[in-house]
């Protein structure tokens, strides 16, 4: 096998380089079915402070936004477009956009919009297909959501997800999240969001933020790098609680971009010092395109366990899963490995999942030292 570009004693990415990688990747992004480069004027300057930091566009943030060269070249085997099947969870046909995994849950996707696109999305397939629809179903939408909900007594629990819930106008958040608080079964609202790291601004606006606490939703941030918490956004997170939001977060492992148990210590304190609890970190699906992202289970269970060794219990608690067609599953779930396949079998819930490995010789460990540049402040 090649050694990938990650492996290789390559020089830095400049500015001009990426700019060739961010042409190439769109015409592959096309092909593909994967989401394209959209990145805020926000985060944008978050950049610029990284690129003058190292000289080059190889950094952390750089990482979650732009197409690095193993993004581009590396490639794993049994990658597929949809591991989760989101498809296959769909409600019925013509409700694209109600996913239930569980029985006392059920996912709506409000709509296909981000405020800017994460190169490790997960669900790339499915929202690259429904990417040119505007919401204006949203009406539509909803009274279907709220009819699947009606039917079946043993739903508890709406999560909001997307795309990202905080793109849609203050009125439109106001509408479906009062038409499902009005619903007596729910027990609970969830949304998920990574608009604070692109665009806090979208929770002024329209006073989204006061939306949300009338609601009295639980709020999920994908927080996935400490960089991404500036004062902007720790003031925003402050605003948030002080209305009485209740602020969780769950990010992924990302090769080079947060590889590191320090890093992931220092990580989730900073969430904690801000009143934000990390419920989870997890793996990376194994969809098109992943490799660069994914980490070999036996380094991601080596970080964990240094996570788990060296941390007191209200950061190691976070819980280390996997997602699948059949839900989360966890790695406490693995039954036996099959080295020489390249394959874990895992089993939850009465069910065997059969999980790809990353191959070794693609899992290049990320350099602390560029991932931590501004070092632990």
């Amino acid at each position: 096998m090649a050694l990938p570009a990650s492996a290789l004693a390559i020089a830095p990415t400049s500015p001009a380089d990426q700019a060739a990688l961010n042409a190439a990747y769109g015409r592959l992004a096309q092909a593909a079915h994967l989401l394209p480069i959209k990145v805020t004027g926000f985060y944008k300057a978050k950049l610029e402070a990284e690129l003058a930091a190292l000289g080059h566009t190889d950094g952390p943030l750089h990482r979650i936004v732009y197409p690095s060269r193993e993004r581009m070249t590396d490639r794993a085997p049994g990658e597929v477009a949809d591991f989760v099947d989101d498809r296959a969870n769909m409600a019925a046909a013509g409700r694209r956009a109600i996913v239930q995994k569980y029985a006392d849950r059920v996912l709506f996707l409000a709509t296909p919009v981000c405020a800017a696109h994460c190169q490790y999305c997960f669900r790339q397939d499915v929202l690259t297909q429904m990417h040119g629809e505007d919401p204006v179903d949203l009406d539509d939408r909803l009274a279907a959501l709220v009819e699947h909900v009606e039917r079946d007594p043993a739903i508890t629990e709406v999560i909001l997800s997307g795309g990202d819930p905080l793109t849609l106008s203050p009125a439109a958040l106001e509408r479906v999240l009062t038409r499902l608080r009005a619903l007596p079964q729910l027990s609970s609202i969830r949304v998920h969001t990574r608009a604070l790291v692109f665009a806090p601004q979208f929770f002024a606006h329209g006073d989204k933020a006061a939306i949300l606490a009338r609601a009295d939703v639980r709020l999920v941030h994908h927080i996935a790098h400490p960089y991404e918490i500036c004062g902007e956004v720790a003031a925003a997170l402050r605003h948030l609680n002080a209305l009485g939001l209740r602020n969780y977060n769950q990010f992924p492992a990302l090769r080079g971009i947060n590889d590191d148990a320090g890093l992931l210590a220092f990580h989730i304190r900073r969430l904690d010092e801000l009143r934000v609890r990390n419920i989870s970190i997890f793996a990376p699906d194994p969809i098109n395109y992943s490799a660069a992202f994914r980490l070999g289970l036996d380094r991601l269970f080596a970080i964990h366990d240094r996570l788990s060794a060296s941390t007191p219990s209200w950061i190691n608690a976070t819980a280390l899963t996997f997602d699948s067609p059949q839900g989360k599953f966890r790695r406490e779930h693995l039954v036996s490995r099959d080295r020489a396949a390249g394959t874990a079998l895992f089993r939850h819930r009465g069910q065997d999942i059969l999980y790809h490995d990353l191959p070794a010789a693609l899992d290049a460990p990320g350099d602390p030292a560029v991932m931590l540049w501004q070092g632990m402040v």
